[in-house]
């Protein structure tokens, strides 16, 4: 999913999928109808093209597991499909305390106080978020008047939609390891 496709990229996708035998879809979308939503400096309008996804994507498939770019996969992920999402829209990983902490400031009004996820990698009931029009929820929570106190815009309007509508899964599914984290642990230089 993206924005602009150049003709290059393209011919290396095409390339690609021959070369290992799988289809890859690409999807351009018109950000125009983004134009008036919140960004940051660091979150372009990119972040929103997951929300079109899980709606194209609900037409195909029940779940879906959405990971961002820069999660890593270290180990089986079999037992996400052994999750029982009947009656709950995704499995997340909760957010780590000191974030809980600075989302109980700054979004107060929601009461999401201790129960903040990180979206970076979410197992989605498509099913259930296309019955729920959670993408049409979410963009208007995103042009509404809450809009100037999301921090972090795509995660915050998936964390007040989805309040008690979620299973927590462990922190293994989603750790967050930094250079920081390198830096100050020197054992793997033993």
């Amino acid at each position: 999913i993206c924005d602009l496709y150049s003709p290059c990229f393209v011919k290396y996708i095409e390339r690609l999928a021959v070369q290992h035998h799988i289809k890859i879809s690409l999807y351009l979308i018109k950000v125009e109808s983004l134009e008036v939503l919140p960004q940051t400096k660091v979150w372009s309008r990119a972040m929103y093209f997951r929300l079109f996804a899980f709606d194209y994507l609900s037409k195909k498939v029940n779940t879906l597991l959405y990971l961002d770019a820069d999660v890593v996969c270290k180990g089986s992920l079999q037992d996400l499909l052994q999750l029982d999402l009947t009656e709950k829209i995704a499995a997340v990983v909760k957010d780590v305390d000191s974030i809980q902490n600075k989302v109980n400031e700054r979004l107060r009004a929601f009461n999401l106080q201790g129960g903040y996820f990180n979206s970076g990698v979410v197992f989605v009931n498509l099913k259930l978020w296309k019955e729920n029009a959670l993408t049409e929820k979410a963009f208007l929570l995103l042009a509404g008047k809450e809009a100037d106190s999301f921090k972090y815009p795509d995660q915050d309007v998936l964390n007040i939609l989805l309040q008690d509508k979620v299973i927590f899964l462990p922190r293994p599914y989603n750790t967050i390891y930094t250079i920081k984290s390198e830096l100050k642990d020197k054992s793997h230089k033993k």
